[in-house]
């Protein structure tokens, strides 16, 4: 519990646009397509293209960022029901939810580490990241997942084989 005046630690999360080299051009912008022939293209990456832009070599990306802020705590305020107590802490105009306030700065951050981890299952189990057709659901779209992963096992497996024998041929021919 803590009274008005106290200096405590805010734990808090939430995202930052951050600029990263392309994960396909890595800043060069431009990439080379094989094409079937065994004819070589270099085209404009698209990947740091966006729409109409050019190739840039980086790209965008959210990242969780998470932080310890010291606060002061300017008032407290208490509503007692049968069996229940609720303690609002107030800091200013803000109403920092309890749970993510601490004493210590270790304290702090370790529930930052604890809050990342909570957001990002939590986007990972988000229903428009889960399933292929939301308006599908969730036993056709696990049918659609699975045999989705058996065709690309397959796929790996055929595509294995093939550059062994790639590989064999190579030896024997002398161009490996």
């Amino acid at each position: 519990m803590f009274n008005v005046g106290d200096r405590v630690w805010l734990a808090s999360c939430g995202t930052e646009q951050v600029t990263k080299p392309c994960p396909i051009c890595y800043g060069k912008l431009r990439v080379t397509l094989l094409l079937g022939n065994g004819d070589s293209v270099d085209i404009d990456c698209d990947t740091c293209g966006n729409g109409y832009k050019q190739s840039r070599g980086v790209v965008q990306e959210y990242e969780y960022v998470a932080e310890a802020t010291p606060i002061v705590i300017t008032a407290v305020v208490g509503e007692q029901t049968m069996g229940s107590e609720k303690i609002e802490y107030r800091c200013g105009y803000t109403c920092p939810p309890p749970e993510n306030l601490f004493l210590t700065e270790s304290e702090a951050l370790a529930r930052c580490a604890e809050i990342v981890r909570e957001e990002q299952e939590r986007q990972a189990t988000r229903v428009e990241y889960l399933k292929k057709k939301a308006q599908k659901s969730y036993s056709w779209n696990a049918g659609y997942h699975l045999r989705e992963a058996k065709s690309l096992e397959e796929r790996a497996k055929y595509h294995r084989e093939k550059a062994v024998l790639c590989k064999a041929k190579s030896k024997e021919k002398g161009d490996g």
